[in-house]
């Protein structure tokens, strides 16, 4: 295995290490690392008792309110009892018992969205990554940064008439814009098709005809195989508390 030095970390602790001694004018000598023999094979400690060494230990102050304490069982909440009842009251009346926990409960009311493996950070596309490289080059070759004008709001857009306007426009309300300093809007000569999207659409037909197979984008078949099926859902970010949490929250705040 080659040996490529102390590693950069290693030598910036040494180095800050050296710097402290010399400041303190004192050397620093660490523990061994290892324990020896003698070290090891220690039978007794004379100055702790049977007990244990109990003589380093901090000293707890009291907590200043008890604990432990018996809490009677006055059995279970009234809310709770009435709420069974009715519900035993409004099975009976629309002849259907509720059914929690059971396969046939587990397979009607699962979560569907749970099943799709969801990416929250996705890495940005190849032509971005490159996109967002050259324009950082560009700026840091340039010395400036690119600012990207604002679209027009649908209202500038659809000013028919105003009267307290000119035939120029309405532009005494606007604000007033400092120049960008470099040019915009001038002609760009169109070179083509870039040379490696054209290797790529090459590729691509190469190899659809070795596995005899074309790729289907747009289809409705494609569109239906594809589907999400998590966006048929809709769920409720902000449901209602329930009406026991709700008595519950009140009891809470009164106590």
């Amino acid at each position: 295995m080659p040996n490529f030095g102390l590693d950069k970390d290693i030598k910036v602790s040494l180095a800050n290490t050296a710097e402290t001694e010399k400041t303190l004018k004192t050397q620093f000598n660490p523990p061994a690392l290892v324990a020896t023999e003698e070290e090891l094979n220690v039978d007794s400690d004379p100055i702790c008792s049977s007990a244990g060494c109990d003589q380093y230990k901090h000293k707890k102050a009291k907590l200043g309110y008890p604990i432990n304490y018996p809490v009677p069982n006055l059995g279970q909440d009234k809310d709770m009892t009435s709420t069974m009842e009715n519900e035993k009251l409004a099975s009976s009346m629309v002849n259907h018992n509720w059914e929690f926990g059971t396969d046939e409960s587990k397979a009607k009311w699962h979560n569907k969205a749970k099943d799709a493996d969801y990416n929250f950070a996705p890495e940005l596309d190849h032509d971005m990554v490159t996109t967002e490289k050259n324009l950082n080059n560009a700026q840091t070759t340039l010395k400036h940064k690119w600012v990207i004008q604002d679209l027009q709001t649908e209202n500038e857009v659809n000013v028919e008439s105003d009267p307290i306007c000119s035939s120029a426009g309405c532009d005494q309300y606007k604000h007033k814009k400092a120049k960008l300093g470099y040019p915009i809007n001038y002609p760009v000569p169109n070179n083509g098709v870039d040379p490696d999207m054209l290797g790529t659409l090459e590729s691509e037909k190469l190899a659809s005809a070795m596995v005899n197979h074309n790729w289907e984008f747009g289809t409705e078949e494609s569109k239906a195989k594809w589907h999400n099926k998590a966006k048929d859902t809709d769920y409720n970010f902000a449901p209602e508390l329930d009406h026991d949490m709700v008595t519950t929250e009140k009891n809470l705040n009164n106590a």
